[in-house]
């Protein structure tokens, strides 16, 4: 990496030098300004990077793997990007002596081999330390002892009885728990089994609880016209009203042919109707009439729980609705949180949760559910393939310890890279000691002769603010062995990525005519090819 490769990366180890400090439980959050003049707080990785004003190229790329990697795995995100770039300082380093990027490349990639296979060796069986562990580490959105440990009992809960398995039809691991979070005392964070549907009642008259025949439904549900009856026809039909009788003949053939509709769905065993689009006013007292509640404009993600839930299939309209394609469940109006609400419980389909947080100002709604949604991701990933690994940096430590060891045994410059990778690797349990107002490379060198003495499980303890056993006591500090192995895959082809970069290319300078026969470029500057 050269000055113009060293210029290039300078905005993204920025970008990771703000990130990391937002590690760990006492992590620091940023304050976010619009170019509206509005501020927010940011307390995670994706919530920096969605309120970032991108222009740098090189920014764009960290962004861009980073909010995919937070797509895919929820958690994880704040780690990877402390890792790379540290990564990055390491590899700056190393070029101002002398050692070529396609070298540290090299090193970096035998080194990251090692580390995920040190991991792996650290493991232990999840049921060592029980399922609550993981989401009581992952929950950093709170400080409060008393939520953190009743929201983790709470995934821990919904997590065992819903992700035995390997998830089917392209469904999530998450999918049967959902999370909403409203201001509000912490003390009223409860855990539902079934279905919330936090929606407006389609009429006051529709009834408080049904039991029977749920029906989801994709499109508007309205009484038939005779125009659009038409309109679904291949040839082109008009109608005349020339007379107030005809007008009323017309809409009394559409109220008794909706009543024939519903009355059709209700001796099919229909009680509840969810659409994912509107409920004409028309109807809406119809439907109430006929002792059917309804609820309209319902998020897809609630109609595919809804449909899990209840054995439902998805219909497009209420006439292609038959017994066979409703779910069975017990609806209820409850009020949750201060607002009245359709609970949908059923033993029909698969477990459902759903988890009602209270966060306790506006500012922090969307952190904390971040946060509960990450842990739920993260636990459900380490009941999956039953494994964990001490955290706390224990096991950043660990893999260190034998990176430096497989170093010795490399006899070419990328033993430099390696090394160079392992020092990277001490960011993570440097960063959480600083957050936590300690020494961070004394609790480096404290973790290290720890490892060395055979105590491998020993962390920095944020709360007690000193390493410890930190698989020991009541609340041991655990994460997925899966994730922390894709979190150093994903960091280091990162900053592989981002190491091989030296120099930036304008496309809008290109002339597209300024080629000749073999394809080469006579249009870029003599800067760029010197970077070529």
């Amino acid at each position: 990496m050269d000055d113009r490769g060293a210029d290039l990366t300078g905005g993204t180890r920025t970008v990771c030098d703000v990130v990391r400090t937002s590690l760990g439980p006492f992590g620091t959050s940023k304050l976010v300004l619009t170019e509206q003049g509005e501020v927010s707080t940011a307390g995670s990785a994706r919530a920096i990077l969605d309120g970032l004003d991108v222009e740098e190229p090189m920014v764009t790329v960290l962004a861009d793997a980073a909010t995919e990697f937070d797509d895919r795995y929820r958690d994880g995100t704040t780690t990877l990007l402390a890792l790379a770039g540290a990564l990055l300082e390491e590899a700056e380093r190393l070029s101002e002596t002398g050692v070529h990027p396609t070298v540290v490349g090299r090193g970096y990639r035998d080194a990251c081999e090692v580390a995920r296979a040190s991991v792996e060796d650290h493991a232990r069986p999840v049921s060592s330390v029980g399922t609550a562990a993981v989401a009581r580490t992952i929950l950093t959105g709170t400080r409060d002892p008393v939520t953190r440990e009743t929201v983790s009992e709470y995934v821990a809960e919904a997590i065992e009885e819903t992700d035995a398995g390997e998830p089917a039809d392209g469904r999530s691991h998450t999918d049967g728990v959902a999370v909403r979070t409203r201001v509000g005392p912490p003390s009223e964070t409860t855990l539902v089994r079934g279905v919330v549907l936090d929606y407006e009642r389609i009429t006051d008259a529709s009834p408080d609880s049904v039991t029977g025949g749920v029906a989801v439904l994709s499109e508007t549900v309205d009484a038939p016209s005779v125009a659009g009856e038409t309109a679904r026809s291949d040839r082109t039909a008009s109608l005349s009203v020339d007379s107030f009788e005809q007008r009323r003949s017309i809409r009394e053939y559409e109220r008794e042919a909706f009543e024939d509709r519903v009355a059709a769905a209700v001796d099919a065993g229909c009680r509840f109707v969810a659409t994912g689009m509107a409920v004409n006013d028309r109807v809406k007292r119809r439907l109430a009439n006929g002792g059917v509640a309804a609820v309209q404009r319902v998020d897809d993600a609630d109609l595919r729980r809804l449909a899990l839930a209840t054995g439902a299939a998805v219909c497009p309209s209420l006439e292609a609705v038959t017994p066979e394609t409703l779910g069975e469940a017990d609806v209820t109006t409850r009020r949750l949180a201060g607002r009245d609400v359709y609970v949908v419980e059923s033993d029909a389909g698969d477990p459902v949760y759903t988890l009602l947080c209270r966060a306790p100002d506006p500012r922090s709604v969307d952190s904390f559910e971040r946060s509960v949604e990450a842990a739920l991701a993260s636990t459900a990933r380490a009941v999956r393939e039953e494994r964990v690994v001490p955290g706390g940096g224990a096991v950043e430590t660990g893999a260190a310890a034998d990176v430096r060891e497989y170093a010795r045994s490399v006899g070419r410059r990328e033993q430099l890279a390696v090394e160079a990778f392992a020092d990277a690797l001490t960011v993570v349990p440097r960063t959480l000691a600083a957050t936590a107002g300690m020494d961070g490379w004394e609790a480096v060198a404290d973790l290290r002769a720890a490892h060395a003495a055979g105590r491998d499980a020993v962390g920095v303890d944020v709360l007690a603010g000193e390493p410890v056993d930190v698989l020991d006591g009541d609340a041991p500090v655990v994460d997925p062995a899966g994730l922390k192995r894709d979190v150093l895959g994903a960091a280091t082809d990162l900053a592989v990525r981002c190491i091989r970069v030296d120099g930036r290319l304008p496309a809008t300078e290109i002339d597209p005519d300024a080629t000749d026969g073999t394809g080469s470029d006579q249009g870029a500057t003599a800067e760029d090819a010197a970077g070529e």
